[in-house]
């Protein structure tokens, strides 16, 4: 705390730890280090009692965390943006620390039109890829086919040259990815992020049109919301450490389930209808969410691709 009695911001006299005008908290800055790291670790994960009973909470009891968050016990639980931020972070943070990657396409394969996409794959060290003179001369017909128009359909003049160069620019980014197939993860550990930030009141609303009677407000079908999303980066952070550790995939199989069975529980506790309607409810909430789900994923490519 400073000595001379007045608020270091706006000047006014001073009577407590806090401005009565401003409103700013008096204290000294001049500290040490480690008190500054460890103001900074309090102010974004609170690292209390707090931590260990929320986490409790989501994970072995599902839907008991939002019934008691909405219930208005909230001092004693972690605020659910909050978590939700810390673990999104988490999970990305553990995809840079591990070398996982994120995803992996594989390379173009002459007289196939699927690729081959892998999810969570462990790090591979020398296992470059290497084109071989088919998969490189198959890339370069895709190319002149997209260069003379032929790919873009139904447009005239200026309008078909953007599409062509638009086209252009998606191609060069699937060829950086056939080249170096890890090299997605940059942008999409960016683009991502942002997808669920878009899915989570998307998921609000939709929660909202299946419990329309009785009256639920929308911040609580937001609140389950993020509880939700937590609880799924939560799942993919410890599968993106089984796939670091035992250079598998196998915890992925297990968890997937086991998150629909937590989700369709936690919907069961926290608005309290029936198995039948319950699980209807769920079955057509997980189809829709999906189906959002892989639109908003095939934008975030779109927008990968350029920017690789």
């Amino acid at each position: 705390m400073t000595d001379s009695g007045k608020c270091a911001n706006c000047g006014a006299v001073r009577t407590g730890p806090f401005c009565s005008q401003c409103g700013q908290k008096d204290r000294d800055l001049h500290r040490p280090i480690w008190w500054i790291i460890g103001e900074f670790l309090d102010a974004v994960f609170s690292y209390d009692s707090r931590t260990f009973r929320t986490i409790w909470l989501l994970v072995a009891l599902p839907g008991e965390f939002t019934r008691r968050y909405m219930a208005g016990q909230r001092a004693s639980l972690l605020p659910p943006f909050r978590l939700f931020i810390i673990a999104t972070a988490v999970f990305f943070v553990t995809l840079q620390l591990t070398a996982v990657s994120l995803i992996v396409v594989s390379p173009l394969v002459p007289g196939k039109d699927d690729v081959e996409i892998d999810f969570l794959v462990p790090p591979t060290p020398g296992a470059a890829v290497k084109l071989t003179d088919a998969q490189r001369q198959a890339m370069e017909d895709v190319r002149r086919n997209i260069a003379s128009g032929e790919v873009v359909v139904g447009e005239e003049g200026a309008d078909k040259k953007d599409a062509i160069a638009y086209v252009s620019q998606l191609w060069a980014g699937v060829e950086k990815i056939m080249e170096d197939p890890q090299r997605i993860n940059g942008p999409l550990s960016v683009w991502l992020p942002r997808l669920m930030l878009v899915l989570v009141p998307l998921l609000a609303l939709m929660l909202a049109l299946v419990h329309w009677r009785p009256r639920v407000y929308l911040v609580e079908h937001l609140v389950f919301s993020l509880h939700l999303h937590t609880t799924m980066f939560m799942a993919l952070t410890l599968a993106a450490g089984e796939a670091a550790l035992t250079s598998g995939r196998g915890i992925g199989w297990v968890l997937g389930p086991l998150f629909m069975v937590y989700a369709l529980l936690a919907m069961k506790r926290v608005y309290g209808r029936g198995w039948l309607l319950t699980t209807v409810k769920f079955a057509s909430l997980l189809l829709f969410y999906l189906f959002l789900l892989m639109i908003g994923f095939v934008v975030v490519m779109l927008f990968v691709l350029q920017e690789i």
